[in-house]
């Protein structure tokens, strides 16, 4: 990913998962004049919303279909956005671009989230496009830092906030997810391939 804020090149492609996000992006560029092409991903992307928008549909392992219709759709500027539930690799219907890449595609796999995504991120910007964040594009939907309630949390909530901070720092460089929940000082849950919701949902039944 980029470091430094760019000058966006129009259309931008929206590389679009599940969930609000990626239309909220979308939105955001349009806002500021920025065409947005949704590439959206099948089985995650809802079909009725990406309506709204210029789109094209791909699917995960068909790196050499994604790759055309990005030149097609004269989309540079890629960013990743929304949800999505990894696949096992033998699930995946490679097409002729992706086994030319396979050697990259495999090693791509052998990690959390973090490592897959960026290492596809590398994968096209060896192809020659430039892999862009949310701030670069829409930067207003990041949520501010600290709180966003009227309510602020007192010292136990901050102690707790501390330690699970400790704890995702610690589990940082094996990127096996990017949540936890603290209670009393206890951790009581850290977030796995299930994703975010489905450790709040996991912590609901406890």
């Amino acid at each position: 990913m980029t470091s430094a804020a760019p000058s966006l090149s129009s259309p931008v492609g929206v590389i679009a998962g599940g969930g609000a996000m990626p239309f909220a992006v979308a939105d955001q560029l349009t806002a500021r004049g920025i065409t947005p092409v949704l590439f959206a991903l099948r089985g995650a992307c809802d079909p009725a919303r990406a309506q709204r928008f210029r789109h094209r549909w791909i699917s995960v392992g068909q790196l050499g279909r994604a790759t055309r219709l990005f030149r097609d759709e004269g989309c540079r500027d890629l960013i990743f956005i929304g949800t999505l539930v990894r696949p096992a690799l033998s699930e995946i219907r490679l097409d002729w671009g992706t086994l030319r890449l396979l050697g990259h595609v495999v090693r791509a796999f052998r990690g959390g989230d973090d490592h897959l995504l960026s290492s596809v991120g590398r994968i096209l910007e060896q192809q020659g496009f430039r892999m862009v964040g949310i701030k670069d594009v829409a930067p207003d939907l990041l949520m501010p830092e600290g709180a966003v309630t009227r309510a602020t949390p007192d010292s136990a909530a901050l102690a707790d906030i501390a330690r699970g901070r400790g704890v995702l720092d610690a589990l940082g460089p094996f990127d096996i997810g990017q949540a936890a929940v603290v209670i009393d000082g206890h951790v009581v849950a850290v977030e796995d391939i299930e994703g975010t919701d489905g450790l709040l949902a996991r912590v609901a039944r406890l």
